[in-house]
């Protein structure tokens, strides 16, 4: 067979790039304070109205000055409503005016914008002309620039294009642009509407693509590694609403879901602090450990008897270990480079943080260290964790719980046996613990407690006047050094109403904590806890991509931290925030919009292998023994070709896929359409799927083939 050489193509998905045209009338178009406005029906240079004219089409623009008289007609500010969008999504907008030339009385212009008291002339000089050539009875635009056929050109006058930038919908759906002749400057001004292109915020996830892990679960967010991905199989931590404590291990090949129950009559309790902390041995087995909240001094734990459990009994007994004082929470990594010491960070003694170590993968347990002192035992820090899972564990932790301490953030980590701030310099060795935050042996800071006002040039990137920050999470960034999320609340449970919250990411730049306010948190989730935000996760894989549960109405609008209104029926919804530039700025995207329940305290499980990952609970939460909730999640992969491998009569394909989806493969020989087909109805393989195939035996005379996968 002659020797084809193979080229690679991928479809994303069709192509939507037309513009959608609205012409301005007096359905849509306003005076600047939405009052109703009628132009006149005939040309008045003295009236300072605004008159219709009728072009080839029948269509009508709105005129001002319209002979060009000296010095102006000056008729007032429109508005045109663009109506039927998707609300909270961001689109391009685009304004049309016509003009006859470039220059001198020809060059007629327009002022637009997306605030009354902001406009900007637009005319030749900052406008694409549609058209290209004059005629006598209107030329209309061909459809692939316009979902429907536009008029560009009439006798001598062109339609110009203005690109007004990228806006966001409201609530409901609407986007306003005013516009405004210009007064003074002897041209006339000839307005014909707006248009908006496809929408540049993706829409959030419809129910295909939302996974439900466990029907009846939530979490706290001071245990972990509550949900990670292990022998391809994603394995999730919960409380269940009847306190039972389980783990749900999802297949992203053939979506089953196998709920197994970890806790017994004994260990069980109705409260969301209490979710398993799961770890994976060296021979791939998995470790779960877990406590009640504070009631008893005991440490619980089962070890699986498979590295893959699916079932009740591939999980071994559940074992307890007693603990000098009353034990809540669990965070347990395992360090390979210390023989696979297993750490476990809880809170017991006084308290306060308490590591308690394994060197025989849990079967016994050394003495629990006191790891940070502070108080005299109702004083408490809130510490978050992570590791590198081989030498090193980082700790983010605060001065106690916001409701009793002023609380700042601190950052410390430990490696070869040392506690450390974030430069490295050494506060104590971990044999000398527990280190004395009362007097002063602490972390790096990452955010200052402050009750000063800000003085010039700050703000809050800096601090929020006595805003009391609580930690959500930290991860290590591509260069290696922590990245973190955290929040900062003002107000108190009795203010519960009109108290608020504040999130955001930090990160350790080599030398300093570079810290910012990204995001609006809204209200915490119910009166007694006006602390409990609704969460924040960082991506492990991707670390500048970060998830946000929030109620606030408009979580991105940043100038005004005294009056955050609430979202309709104060919801919660998550957010998708990427950074390009170290966190000093975010685009966001919806994960999940006109939700009919709250969606809270996004986590993103180790060891995943997709572009956009999020697990959350959905769903009734009245307080922290009071829930119910079920466990969600998004797992998705931008649609690309890894690899192609080719030996003539067969093709083999990789290619990045989601769960839940089916693909087929196209081939063409020209590029002048993908109109041979390979192979349909393929399923997804999780997260990489690979189909070996014959090449078409049309192709086989071809000296090229070019192949592209699609979504079905």
């Amino acid at each position: 067979m002659k020797r084809i050489s193979p080229l690679l193509l991928l479809a994303l998905a069709p192509l939507h790039g037309q513009i959608t045209y609205i012409d301005a009338a007096a359905s849509n178009t306003t005076l600047a304070d939405g009052s109703a406005y009628v132009p006149t029906a005939a040309v008045n240079n003295t009236d300072n109205q605004w008159s219709l004219r009728t072009l080839a089409n029948s269509a009508t623009v709105y005129t001002s000055n319209d002979n060009n008289a000296s010095p102006g007609e000056d008729a007032p500010t429109l508005r045109t409503r663009i109506s039927g969008l998707v609300a909270n999504q961001t689109y391009p907008i685009y304004l049309y005016f016509w003009s006859a030339g470039t220059s001198g009385n020809s060059a007629w212009d327009i002022k637009a914008g997306s605030s009354a008291g902001s406009l900007t002339v637009h005319d030749f000089s900052n406008a694409i002309s549609l058209g290209d050539g004059h005629v006598s009875d209107g030329t209309v635009t061909n459809s692939t620039a316009f979902t429907s056929a536009v008029m560009v050109e009439q006798d001598n006058r062109d339609l110009l294009q203005v690109n007004l930038g990228h806006l966001t919908a409201d609530a409901n759906g609407r986007i306003d642009i005013y516009i405004d002749d210009n007064p003074g400057n002897d041209d006339r001004t000839w307005y014909d509407g707006v248009g908006y292109g496809p929408s540049a915020t993706p829409p959030p996830l419809t129910s295909s693509e939302v996974v439900e892990i466990a029907p009846n679960g939530v979490w706290t967010w001071f245990n972990d590694e509550r949900a990670i991905f292990h022998q391809g199989y994603f394995f999730c931590g919960y409380v269940k609403s009847n306190g039972q404590y389980g783990v749900t291990r999802y297949n992203p090949v053939d979506g089953s879901t196998a709920h197994m129950l970890l806790s017994t009559a004994t260990s069980q309790q109705t409260d969301d602090h209490n979710n398993a902390s799961l770890t994976v041995l060296p021979d791939g087995r998995l470790l779960a450990v877990y406590s009640k909240h504070s009631t008893e001094s005991k440490i619980y734990q089962r070890t699986s008897l498979v590295a893959d459990p699916d079932a009740d009994a591939d999980w071994g007994p559940e074992l307890s270990r007693t603990t000098p004082a009353p034990t809540a929470y669990a965070n347990t990594y395992r360090l390979s480079a210390e023989s696979d010491r297993i750490y476990n960070f809880h809170r017991c003694i006084n308290y306060n943080p308490t590591l308690t170590r394994s060197s025989d993968l849990g079967a016994t347990w050394e003495t629990p260290i006191h790891l940070i002192q502070t108080g005299t035992g109702a004083n408490r820090p809130y510490p978050r964790y992570c590791s590198n899972h081989t030498d090193r564990i980082d700790v983010l932790y605060t001065d106690g719980h916001p409701r009793n301490q002023e609380n700042s953030i601190y950052h410390l980590f430990y490696q070869g046996g040392n506690l450390m701030r974030s430069d490295g310099s050494v506060i104590d060795t971990l044999a000398n613990a527990p280190i004395n935050h009362d007097t002063g042996e602490r972390g790096s800071v990452v955010y200052p407690f402050s009750n000063s006002a800000w003085g010039p040039g700050q703000g809050p990137d800096d601090w929020i006047p006595t805003g009391r920050a609580w930690t959500w999470d930290i991860h290590y960034g591509a260069d290696g050094n922590p990245v973190c999320v955290f929040q900062v609340q003002v107000g108190t449970d009795a203010g519960w109403s009109t108290s608020r919250i504040y999130y955001y990411y930090a990160r350790w730049t080599g030398t300093q904590w570079q810290r910012r306010f990204i995001a609006q948190g809204g209200r915490g989730l119910y009166a007694a806890e006006s602390d409990y935000g609704g969460g924040m996760a960082i991506d492990p894989i991707h670390p500048n991509v970060i998830y946000i549960s929030t109620n606030a109405a408009s979580p991105f609008s940043l100038g005004n931290i005294q009056n955050v209104p609430l979202a309709t029926n104060d919801r919660f919804e998550i957010w998708r925030g990427l950074t390009l530039d170290g966190g000093l700025s975010f685009t966001w995207e919806p994960v999940t919009q006109n939700s009919s329940s709250n969606n809270i305290r996004p986590i993103v499980p180790e060891g995943h292998m997709y572009d956009r990952a999020c697990v959350w609970n959905q769903g009734t939460y009245n307080t922290y023994t009071s829930y119910n909730t079920k466990v969600l999640a998004w797992f998705e992969n931008d649609l690309r070709i890894h690899t192609m491998q080719m030996d003539a009569p067969e093709v083999s394909l990789t290619w990045a896929s989601s769960p839940g989806r089916y693909y087929r493969i196209m081939a063409s020989g020209d590029l002048s359409g993908f109109e041979i087909p390979c192979a349909a109805d393929i399923p997804s393989a999780g997260g990489i799927n690979t189909l070996t195939f014959d090449l078409p035996g049309v192709l086989s005379g071809m000296p090229r083939a070019f192949f592209r996968v699609e979504e079905q």
